[in-house]
């Protein structure tokens, strides 16, 4: 048999439910407001705040991982530069900002797709495409535009394979 609900403890369930429906409402506006933001915006945003957080990049460097000196160059989906499919990187996923391709002695030396690596003073990018065979101690970075890729130009720079 069960007991009936005592009168007083029915304001309480309704303020309970009205507050729990405005806080749904509430959230809904954040999440719509959430997928305004592109996949690749987000991705980069949050790539922004981890590479300029000084306490991260502090423990990336602990690591103790050795720095190799790499040439780095730049690339676009551009099929002079790339194979037939320009969109599709050697790991099968399509190009994003963050993606880089390395040199086949560095792929073979570990540094495999998946992987994180840190550019020194300019970020962390993840190793998603290979470059061609002619190339030894390279990495190209992955940027839409043409104009600033040939901007980036070629670096020798102080590169780490991260353990993240």
């Amino acid at each position: 048999m069960t007991r009936p609900i005592p009168v007083a403890i029915l304001p309480a369930l309704a303020a309970a439910l009205f507050f729990s429906l405005a806080a749904l409402a509430s959230q809904h506006g954040q999440l719509s407001e959430l997928k305004r933001v592109s996949q690749n915006e987000y991705r980069a945003e949050v790539a922004q705040l981890v590479v300029s957080d000084p306490e991260y990049l502090r423990r990336m460097e602990e690591q103790g991982k050795p720095n190799v000196v790499v040439t780095v160059t730049a690339y676009n989906a551009d099929p002079a530069q790339t194979d037939s499919d320009p969109d599709i990187t050697a790991s099968m996923r399509h190009v994003r900002p963050g993606t880089i391709a390395v040199s086949r002695d560095l792929f073979d030396r570990g540094w495999v797709f998946g992987r994180k690596v840190r550019l020194e003073g300019i970020g962390i990018y993840e190793i998603n495409d290979l470059m061609a065979a002619r190339h030894s101690r390279a990495v190209d970075i992955f940027i839409h535009s043409n104009s600033q890729a040939l901007a980036f130009g070629k670096r020798r720079i102080k590169a780490a394979l991260l353990n993240i």
